[in-house]
């Protein structure tokens, strides 16, 4: 049996752990004799962390947390708690006899970088461009020195790791303009699977759900599940629902999501009754997802944005959901040209809005095309295939 310790480093609103990580880790575990352990750093309080640990132990999945220092500021205990987080790590190591090390994305990438390997296998999983991102959406400079730090600690575990995993193909191509040509072998791409049997259209739930929303029948129900913040297309995804309404005034527009008070501030007065914003556990978005008709998929293509793979997208899809989803984010592009029934939104086409309410009033029943080869690229198998692929190298 060879033990894997996954290291994160994460804030108390996320959720991946438990909804994308602990199934795709169960998913391996059940296929070859690996055995994941999860050691995550992290500020969530004890109420989150109860739930976490729960949910791995459901998964069969070995999970501890380790505290992050948010003080005297939050970058100065960050940069504490690496230092700190280094020996947790090494007697990790030890009392768990690890084989194998999977830092997710900066931090952890910090604390790895100076351990004594002692013939550890390194398997990096750089994520997205998480520093990118930061760049993109939260003001860090490139020029500054926090910016320059964190990128020396990426770029030097992206070199010295025996595996680099990444979410597209893209991401690979832009780490390689940085680091060489030479060390393409070592990247892979893994996928956000999702269990295919949990994401499927219930036709009795959609019933039930239609009817608490108070939506008729033959009615258009638009649905956005998933978080809310600069790089989400909110004023697209209004101005295409807005533009559908005008004409067809018994549409409603369904908002799932974890940040009901952004959606509820950003919301036009004129457009609160035909707009339903829910935050709903994790169990119950195929419930609600099975009363749509058409979904959105839409982030700003910035170009951090090349390394991300949406997990909402494979949602939809397995749900057999038409999707209007964004150009230029991760290999979305490659990935919906395959799949009949989609919509690519071209943030840059002046006619981008009234292409898409012409697409969502020519929708057709699709649901099987859509959701069937929608399997091969997005279920918890494939993912799980994916991360087997680099970790029997």
């Amino acid at each position: 049996m060879t033990k894997i310790l996954f290291i994160s480093w994460d804030g108390p609103q996320t959720s991946y752990m438990e909804g994308l990580f602990f199934p795709i880790f169960q998913a391996v575990q059940k296929q070859a004799a690996f055995e994941f352990h999860v050691l995550q750093f992290t500020w969530a309080d004890d109420a989150k962390k109860e739930a976490i640990i729960n949910a791995a132990k459901k998964a069969g999945i070995h999970y501890t947390s380790a505290k992050i220092n948010r003080k005297p500021v939050a970058s100065i205990g960050s940069f504490l708690t690496v230092f700190k987080g280094i020996k947790v790590i090494q007697q990790y190591i030890k009392n768990h006899n690890i084989q194998i090390l999977m830092p997710r994305s900066t931090f952890p990438a910090m604390m790895v970088n100076r351990l004594n390997k002692n013939g550890l296998k390194i398997i990096f999983d750089a994520d997205g461009l998480p520093l990118e991102e930061r760049v993109d959406f939260s003001g860090l400079s490139r020029k500054s020195f926090q910016y320059r730090l964190l990128k020396n600690e990426e770029t030097k575990l992206l070199q010295n790791a025996d595996s680099v995993l990444v979410r597209s193909q893209k991401s690979i191509e832009i780490h390689l303009m940085a680091i060489g040509e030479s060390f393409r072998d070592k990247f892979f791409v893994v996928t956000n699977g999702r269990n295919a049997d949990h994401f499927k259209r219930n036709e009795e739930k959609r019933k039930r759900v239609r009817k608490e929303v108070q939506i008729e029948n033959d009615a258009l129900l638009w649905v956005y599940c998933g978080s809310l913040g600069p790089q989400y297309g909110w004023e697209e995804m209004v101005s295409v629902f807005g533009s559908f309404h005008n004409s067809h005034l018994n549409s409603k527009f369904l908002i799932l999501t974890g940040n009901v008070t952004f959606a509820e501030k950003h919301l036009a007065e004129e457009m609160k009754d035909c707009c339903i914003i829910k935050s709903v556990p994790f169990k119950e978005v195929p419930t609600y997802l099975s009363a749509a008709d058409v979904a959105f998929a839409i982030r700003k293509p910035m170009y951090s944005m090349q390394g991300v793979a949406p997990i909402k997208l494979g949602e939809y899809i397995l749900m057999g959901l038409p999707t209007i989803a964004s150009k230029g984010i991760g290999d979305t592009e490659e990935i919906l040209s395959e799949l009949k029934g989609n919509f690519l939104f071209d943030h840059k086409d002046p006619k981008n809005i009234q292409n898409a309410v012409t697409f969502a009033e020519n929708l057709k029943n699709t649901s099987e095309e859509i959701r069937n080869p929608g399997i091969r690229y997005f279920s918890i198998d494939k993912s799980a295939e994916s991360y087997l692929t680099v970790l029997k190298v």
